[in-house]
């Protein structure tokens, strides 16, 4: 199962950990592909396009990123489109396939 913890501060993600393998199929797993994909989109973003420098270390079936919190305000809102699109689509992708995906929401 794919684990994510979502740390929000202030109404900003700022902090994410995920964590484990789907299992959802040993040959094409659609799954674990599809989260891959949106947390790597979404850290080349800001890294590369908003050019933000952040923390973030990746491993098998491992990523951990945490975010500055003294961005101004303009890139702030840049990060934000592009973390809470993640966000949407990790947890739409649990509602459709629960017994792969767990997110988990956390205040810090």
């Amino acid at each position: 199962m794919i684990k994510v913890d979502i740390f929000q501060k202030n109404g900003n993600i700022a902090k994410v950990v995920m964590d484990g393998h789907s299992d959802y199929s040993d040959s094409n797993d659609i799954v674990c592909a599809s989260a891959s994909s949106v947390a790597f989109a979404c850290l080349n973003g800001i890294e590369k396009v908003i050019n933000v420098k952040f923390g973030y270390e990746t491993g098998d079936g491992y990523l951990f990123f945490v975010l500055p919190d003294d961005l101004d305000k303009e890139k702030q809102a840049m990060v934000n489109v592009l973390t809470n699109t993640f966000s949407l689509f990790i947890k739409e992708l649990e509602s459709q396939y629960p017994a792969y995906v767990k997110v988990t929401e956390l205040e810090v």
